[in-house]
């Protein structure tokens, strides 16, 4: 997928910020942008003009709090997340361990919204990274519902790196995974993307686009209580599911 440069670097301005924690100058800006300096302060500029973005007394700019108010009213709107926090937060809950929201984004899975296990060692995600769809239980769910002319568009597409020496990285260690999934109705990832952790994810539709929900943590701990992960999500995907039959009656 292309990005477009300008939208690309205002981003991960923001994101530098976030990493740095600190007010930077218009050269610090430009070398953590790989970006030149005449490019980086047309970006500053138009940044302050707008409100993003504010001098401090030693010329160096640091974010308004305008970008945060502005995520923090489109979250509370959000209309999927709205419906779907209190399952997440749920399945958090009931299993101990965190709890993730996810989508298919292309060739990517894409996080919703984590709900973080209060156990001091545990799994920690942020709305908004993406992972490999061959390599994560919630990819792998999504790649469950696909019809087969999708499924094939998909992984003809798809560049499946091993992560780990777990990772599937073959087209056929995949689609065997993939039935398996349909099987059962749920998805695993034991030490496929990072070695030390394994999680379990299960598929459902909302207003015709695809979702998965998935619990994660350190690996010793889910294997120790699978059986009962698996049944805390089957059931809660399940009453998710029948509720939202029941809301569109």
């Amino acid at each position: 997928m292309s990005e477009v440069k300008l939208v690309a670097r205002t981003l991960d301005l923001f994101e530098c910020y976030a990493g740095k924690g600190e007010p930077l100058s218009l050269t610090e800006l430009a070398q953590a942008l790989a970006a030149p300096m005449s490019s980086t302060l047309a970006l500053v500029r138009t940044l302050v003009s707008r409100g993003y973005l504010y001098q401090t007394r030693k010329r160096t700019y640091y974010p308004t709090k305008k970008l945060m108010g502005i995520c923090a009213a489109i979250d509370l709107q959000d209309p999927i997340l709205d419906i779907l926090r209190p399952y997440l937060a749920r399945l958090r809950d009931e299993s101990g361990e965190t709890a993730v929201l996810g989508t298919r984004e292309d060739l990517q899975v894409i996080y919703l919204d984590c709900a973080h296990s209060p156990q001091a060692i545990r799994y920690t995600a942020q709305a908004g990274e993406a992972r490999s769809l061959h390599s994560n239980s919630l990819g792998k769910a999504l790649l469950s519902v696909l019809d087969a002319e999708e499924l094939k568009k998909v992984l003809d597409s798809l560049e499946m790196k091993a992560l780990t020496n777990k990772t599937l990285t073959s087209k056929k260690a995949l689609l065997k995974d993939l039935d398996l999934a349909r099987e059962r109705g749920w998805s695993a990832n034991i030490a496929e993307s990072v070695p030390d952790l394994a999680a379990i994810a299960a598929p459902f539709s909302m207003a015709g686009k695809g979702y998965a929900l998935s619990i994660v943590g350190p690996i010793g701990r889910m294997e120790s209580a699978w059986s009962q992960h698996v049944k805390v999500l089957v059931k809660i995907v399940a009453d998710l599911s029948r509720h939202q039959a029941i809301d569109n009656l």
